[in-house]
């Protein structure tokens, strides 16, 4: 266990994981250099003696995020042994909110983070923002407010002088600060009490069974609405099948609008994928500018993202939400790694995804309509972008566009290869 290992267990530990990167990832310095690399492992070695277990657990997670992507990760949010204060966080696009906690704070509910402990929230933010594994920014924001609900990583980023216990300095929605004292609760958080629950209504359509593939028919707006939340086959059908009831359903209805979500999927088998690209491609009804949407935003990443690079390159999709936390282009494909000493686990990046055109640099996909939540649309139970979609305004102009002369000028090119 990471928790009584001696330093030269540590060390031991600290080599098998660098041996690793260095064997298995398809280009280990393409954001740091070698020369920096070494001097990152180096520094850790040396300060080992002086670090409790949790600080070499911290200093691992930072060592793997200096490499640059996503799947190259020690993901600290899965490290046993961790607690939990018993508080759920968001960023929302105005600011770090509370989205759930214990049933004793709920009138904290929904407010906006100002302090951990005695550390300005932006501040604290910024500390942690080096231990995220991530192709681009939206991985920090999906990751932080995570990481900063563990008492073992707030102390080890010198947040907070104690793991038993956290204060939170919190700005309540109805303008009171206060200032909250919760315990660490051990591995996972208590039940918690979600801010949405005060309005007693019905969750909205991408917030409901958020682990499953599923679709509805929302025949008031003749839209077939997707949620697509795991690229993985599942009880009660196939991906493939489930594909094609969707689609069959969309031709038998009429339907003006598919709309397929995956802003909370975060990847698996990227070949699953294939029945719905080749189904949307033939499916002529809905294939069109202004009927096919896609929302996509932080929680979009690995196989998922390969979908929304083939839904780009060969459909009419419209993109809905915020920017992927995934490039076009990129590293992917876990390698697992089991740390001998600690049994820390980790991955690393075996394969450059070449998913999009050779020249495709773009660090994510952006929407092409903006849609981002707020904290009174999460109280409120709303949902900017499936709203975006439904009150969009196609201008046919556009309808005999092609696809792969839309990715071009998007990369800022007139025209393909001659």
């Amino acid at each position: 266990m990471w928790d009584d290992l001696s330093p030269d267990r540590w060390r031991d530990d600290l080599d098998y994981l660098v041996a690793a990167v260095r064997r298995e990832h398809r280009n280990p310095h393409h954001t740091v250099s070698p020369d920096g690399f070494a001097r990152a492992i180096a520094s850790l070695r040396w300060r080992l003696p002086d670090l409790a277990g949790h600080e070499v657990v911290v200093a691992l997670a930072r060592l793997m995020a200096l490499v640059g992507d996503g799947h190259t990760v020690l993901r600290l949010t899965d490290v046993g042994g961790f607690g939990r204060v018993p508080i759920r966080l968001h960023r929302f696009s105005d600011g770090l909110s509370v989205r759930a906690i214990t049933p004793d704070h709920a009138s904290a509910n929904g407010g906006r983070v100002i302090a951990i402990g005695d550390v300005p929230i932006l501040e604290a933010w910024d500390r942690a923002r080096p231990l995220v594994s991530r192709d681009n920014e939206m991985g920090v924001w999906q990751t932080v407010p995570d990481l900063l609900a563990i008492p073992h990583v707030l102390h080890a980023l010198g947040i907070v002088p104690a793991i038993d216990r956290t204060t939170w300095t919190i700005e309540r929605t109805s303008g009171e600060i206060v200032t909250l004292d919760l315990p660490t609760a051990p591995d996972r958080a208590p039940d918690l009490v979600d801010a949405r629950s005060r309005l007693r209504m019905a969750d909205p359509l991408w917030l409901r069974r958020s682990h499953e593939n599923w679709f509805e028919h929302l025949s008031d707006v003749a839209t077939l609405y997707l949620a697509y939340n795991t690229v993985r086959d599942g009880a009660p059908e196939p991906l493939a099948l489930l594909f094609n009831r969707a689609l069959d359903v969309a031709a038998r209805e009429g339907i003006d609008r598919f709309v397929i979500d995956i802003r909370r999927n975060g990847g698996g088998n990227m070949a699953l994928n294939w029945p719905l690209v080749d189904g949307l491609i033939r499916a002529d009804r809905v294939n069109r500018w202004g009927h096919l949407f896609v929302i996509i935003g932080r929680g979009t990443f690995s196989a998922a993202m390969n979908l929304a690079v083939d839904l780009e390159a060969r459909t009419r999709a419209l993109f809905v939400g915020e920017p992927t936390a995934a490039r076009p282009n990129g590293f992917g494909e876990n390698v697992d790694i089991a740390l001998p000493h600690s049994g820390l686990r980790a991955t690393v990046s075996g394969l450059f995804w070449q998913n999009s055109l050779p020249v495709d640099d773009r660090e994510w996909i952006a929407p092409d309509i903006p849609a981002r939540l707020s904290s009174a649309d999460y109280l409120g139970q709303r949902d900017p972008a499936l709203d975006a979609i439904l009150r969009y305004e196609h201008d046919p102009a556009n309808d005999s566009d092609d696809p792969s002369n839309r990715l071009w000028r998007k990369l800022g090119r007139s025209h393909g290869p001659a």
